[in-house]
């Protein structure tokens, strides 16, 4: 700018020269209008120089608060941009976690399905467990009725036993009675074997007291003596014991049956010659040992079938005061059952043992006589034979009446 003003100064001097020069007299005239121009233009000039200035000022201030303008703006868009990357780390971060949400949202609803189908399984099977216990109560009450049957037709066999052992001992102590009472003074001769019919015949037709059995002859205050009432009474109460017997009950309301009777049971003075009679009661008393050793089995059998039945409800049973009830159960029975088997043993051993002695005197021989009221008295030998084999007998009831009802079983 000052140049400017220097090269103006110089062209206004040289202008002046010129007219100086050319124009002297024209300017001479015009000096003073010359000069208010030239103030008027370096007024002119000064305004410009102050205006040049202040536009220097204005630019300078507006270069520096652009520059000051441009700092802020970074400033603020790195704020911004940081801003950005934190929002744009917690988006990715929610949408991590949104996706985890979904993950357990998705797994809540498939354990949800679960436990409604273990809900209805567990429904089902508690259903079934119910209906089971149910059946279980029905089958334990019928238990429990048909055990309370059992115990009364226990105490009722045993009545009947005693009574049954009260008879026997009763018909025991009317037939050694008999033994003393009816003994006759001569000795009987024995018939031949060709004459052994007719006198059996001419004995049933000539004294009509040999027609009642020997345990009921003679004169004992018993109330009764007859055959027919004594063997109902017999039978009536040893129906459970003694299945042959009960067979024999009804063959005496049959026609015939007093023949029938002295079939089995033949007057005393034929039997005392017939010398075969004793191992006929031997064989009696086998078959008797037999029966008593098959109702023994046939109990066994019984214990042996309630013993896996008490196994299956043990193992069956989920309550553990009533899994304790049974074994406990399940221990007596297992003593039963081998109390049953030590009895079998020694029935077995006892029947065997008749039958050898049988066997032996079989064998040897020798047919011990039939105790005899005609006999008795003067044949001592024959008595004490007698006496021997009705010991035997004795005994076998011991034996019997030793055991117990449950004691009876099958063997498996």
């Amino acid at each position: 700018m000052a140049g400017f003003v220097g090269s103006f100064n110089v062209f206004v001097l040289a202008t002046c020269c010129c007219i100086s020069h050319d124009c002297f007299s024209v300017l001479a005239n015009s000096f003073p209008a010359v000069v208010d121009a030239l103030k008027t233009l370096q007024e002119k000039i000064r305004r410009l120089e102050l205006e040049r200035k202040q536009a220097e000022k204005s630019f300078q201030q507006f270069s520096h608060d652009v520059q000051k303008h441009n700092a802020l703006d970074q400033d603020l868009i790195r704020i911004l941009d940081s801003k950005l990357q934190s929002a744009e780390a917690r988006c990715k971060v929610l949408e991590k976690q949104l996706d985890y949400m979904r993950k357990m949202v998705e797994n809540a609803k498939k354990e949800r399905n679960t436990l409604m189908e273990n809900q209805v399984v567990e429904q089902e099977k508690l259903e079934k467990l119910e209906s089971e216990c149910h059946k279980l109560s029905r089958t334990q009450a019928l238990a429990e009725m048909k055990l309370a049957i059992l115990e009364q037709k226990l105490l009722k066999e045993e009545h009947e036993r005693k009574l049954v052992q009260d008879k026997a001992d009763e018909l025991q102590r009317e037939f050694e009675n008999n033994l003393q009472l009816t003994m006759p003074p001569t000795e009987e001769i024995k018939p031949k074997k060709g004459k052994k019919m007719s006198m059996v015949g001419s004995l049933k037709t000539n004294s009509p007291r040999h027609t009642k059995m020997p345990f009921v002859a003679g004169t004992s205050i018993s109330p009764s003596h007859s055959v027919h009432a004594n063997v109902q009474s017999i039978l009536h109460m040893m129906k459970h014991h003694q299945p042959q017997l009960c067979e024999r009950m009804s063959a005496l309301h049959r026609p015939g049956a007093k023949k029938n009777l002295q079939k089995e049971f033949p007057p005393f003075s034929s039997a005392s010659k017939k010398s075969d009679s004793l191992p006929e009661q031997v064989d009696q008393s086998l078959s008797s040992l037999s029966d008593l050793l098959l109702a023994l089995q046939d109990e066994l059998g019984q214990m042996s079938f309630e013993h896996q039945e008490l196994v299956h409800q043990i193992d069956a049973a989920t309550d553990r005061h009533k899994k304790e009830d049974l074994q406990q159960e399940l221990e007596r029975l297992v003593a039963r059952m081998e109390e049953k088997g030590v009895q079998i043993t020694k029935l077995r051993k006892h029947q065997q043992t008749v039958s050898e002695s049988s066997c032996s005197k079989k064998l040897s021989g020798t047919k011990p006589p039939v105790p005899s009221l005609l006999k008795a008295k003067q044949k001592g030998k024959k008595t004490m034979t007698a006496h021997s084999n009705l010991q035997l007998l004795q005994e076998t009831k011991k034996f019997r009446n030793s055991l117990k009802q449950d004691d009876l079983s099958w063997e498996t």
